[in-house]
């Protein structure tokens, strides 16, 4: 079965006891793309992604290019102390 055929969960039960920062108050969640740091069968760690819904691909493009881009900059910062 290929994952696009599998059932969702809830995120509670496919990250069990994992927390995140809350939102702002006034702030509704529409969907959600999850990058977590994993372990395979084989006891390997890798990167695995999942979302809450199919994504928007230019919205989630541009969303990932400007925490690249936040990260870059920070990692930037951090070289010129």
């Amino acid at each position: 079965m290929s994952e696009d055929d599998q059932p969702r969960i809830p995120i509670a039960q496919a990250l069990p006891g994992m927390t995140i920062h809350p939102f702002e108050n006034g702030e509704v969640p529409l969907s959600a793309f999850v990058l977590a740091k994993v372990l395979d069968s084989e006891g390997s760690p890798g990167w695995s992604f999942r979302t809450t819904e199919a994504p928007n691909r230019e919205e989630l493009l541009g969303a990932l290019m400007v925490q690249v881009d936040l990260l870059r900059k920070s990692l930037v910062n951090d070289w010129e102390l």
